[in-house]
């Protein structure tokens, strides 16, 4: 598809009740609809400006009465850069001055979201309603502040959408000198109003620009809803260059830098917009390491209907185990004093001493037969142990 442009035609407080020397009815009311309009992702949004000298030639101060009369007088404007032709106009009002407050952009449209504005009529010797080029299809930089189509053009535009004030004079002209310099033209209709409303204004204005091939279309029709979906293809783009491999949102957790301070970082694919959705959740992010710690308090981790009933059934066999306990706890006790009467009983006897113990002479026996002698050093030690033996017998005898 072709790139768009949308062009905001004189949407100035001297065109606009309740204070505008050339108000049109309605005039302001249509700010919403083309508020709604810049909201949507053309490629341009540029509003055009009326910026007249204050000795323009169409203002009825230009002219002696009696043929000085807004909306009824005419007069005739001859060519700069040819003499020979002239074309009649209408006398209006003084209107949109250049630097007075009359000539301002209302308040009311969001300036905000213009790329660019055009100020056209500046030659006191010619009329411009058209935002391309004067009466006579002049591209002066005298009458207009640049090149519109040129601009256009360098931006690769190939539909321009108008709208504004008004339709049966600068919208009017600025969409037929569009449509001459090869772009595909459609004025919104809700987004538009006319000096004549009635038949012999937009009434026969209206079929003409069709006859010619610019579309007046609804700004709830195709043209327009055509523009939005790029906004979800440019959204859908962004999501599909995640890696196959990346998380769940729910399996994001909490991390800690690897020096222990704050939290982890962001990995570079996921993207501040999944950080902030998260985040909306309560719940915090993993660090580029990939390392993962308890999801932090704020962002519990939603549990399946299984886990659930695992649990659920874990807690009941604890608590049986419990009760279990609980009877089985009188036993230990009684057990246990038993042992611990034993232990005591044990503890009061006395203990022999084992270095009294005299070799039995079983022991000799089996050390005769075994037919192996005792080293030296073993026989000492047998004779140190057995001689306290020995003379407590003698004692006794």
């Amino acid at each position: 598809m072709a790139k768009s442009a949308l062009l905001v035609v004189d949407m100035q407080e001297d065109f606009c009740p309740p204070h505008g020397s050339l108000a049109v009815a309605g005039g302001r009311e249509i700010a919403k609809s083309i508020n709604e309009l810049l909201s949507m992702p053309f490629t341009l949004r540029i509003a055009t400006r009326d910026s007249h000298p204050s000795d323009h030639v169409s203002f009825s101060t230009s002219h002696p009465p009696p043929n000085n009369k807004a909306f009824e007088s005419k007069t005739e404007v001859v060519n700069p850069k040819n003499p020979a032709e002239s074309i009649s106009v209408p006398i209006w009002p003084v209107h949109c001055v250049q630097g007075t407050p009359g000539a301002e952009i209302i308040p009311e449209l969001d300036q905000s979201r213009l790329d660019r504005i055009i100020d056209k009529g500046r030659d006191k010797h010619v009329e411009m309603f058209s935002a391309f080029a004067d009466s006579f299809g002049n591209k002066t930089g005298t009458a207009a502040s640049f090149d519109l189509a040129k601009y256009l053009k360098e931006n690769r535009i190939g539909r321009v959408f108008v709208v504004g004030l008004t339709g049966d004079y600068c919208v009017r002209c600025t969409a037929i000198d569009a449509h001459k310099e090869g772009f595909e033209v459609f004025v919104i209709e809700e987004a538009v109003k006319s000096v004549d409303s009635g038949a012999n204004g937009w009434g026969s204005v209206k079929p003409e620009l069709q006859a010619l091939g610019v579309g007046v279309i609804s700004i709830d029709g195709p043209e327009v809803q055509a523009i939005k979906p790029k906004l979800r293809e440019e959204v859908k783009e962004e999501v599909d260059t995640t890696p196959a491999n990346a998380p769940d949102l729910v399996d994001v957790k909490n991390e800690t830098n690897k020096d222990g301070s704050g939290k982890g970082q962001m990995t570079a694919w996921k993207g501040a917009k999944i950080a902030k959705e998260y985040e909306k959740k309560g719940g915090d992010y993993e660090n580029e390491a990939g390392s993962k710690n308890e999801p932090s308090k704020g962002a519990p981790e939603a549990k399946s209907a299984e886990e659930k009933k695992d649990e659920t059934k874990t807690d009941a066999a604890e608590k049986k185990d419990e009760k279990k306990e609980e009877k089985e706890k009188p036993k230990a006790n009684s057990a246990k004093k038993a042992t611990g009467k034993k232990a005591e009983t044990k503890a009061k006897a006395p203990k022999k001493d084992k270095k009294t113990k005299t070799p039995t002479e079983g022991t000799r026996k089996s050390t005769r037969i075994s037919g192996k002698r005792s080293a030296p050093e073993d026989d000492k030690k047998t004779e140190e142990k057995a001689a306290p033996a020995k003379k407590a017998k003698t004692a006794k005898k």
